[in-house]
């Protein structure tokens, strides 16, 4: 399993129900809601780099009122 924490910000008015939806989904470990320049902090688990991409266009960045996101993916050589 690869692992990648997602940067988001989104409409702060909305920050707590767009964590309610990051957190019902698949592969998604852990939501926070955060200050300072980004609102979310998303840690999230997948098998490719392919499985990843497709989380992210297909049901992340569709969320209403999320404006962007950051990805940092794990290194392995730990």
């Amino acid at each position: 399993m690869l692992r990648a924490y997602l940067l988001i910000i989104c409409d702060p008015q909305y920050r707590f129900q767009i964590a309610n939806i990051l957190e019902k989904m698949d592969n998604v470990v852990n939501v926070d809601v955060i200050n300072g320049p980004y609102d979310l902090v998303v840690e999230i688990i997948f098998d490719t780099m392919d499985d990843l991409k497709e989380k992210l266009q297909n049901n992340i960045q569709n969320i209403d009122k999320l404006m962007s996101t950051l990805t940092l993916i794990l290194s392995d050589d730990l």
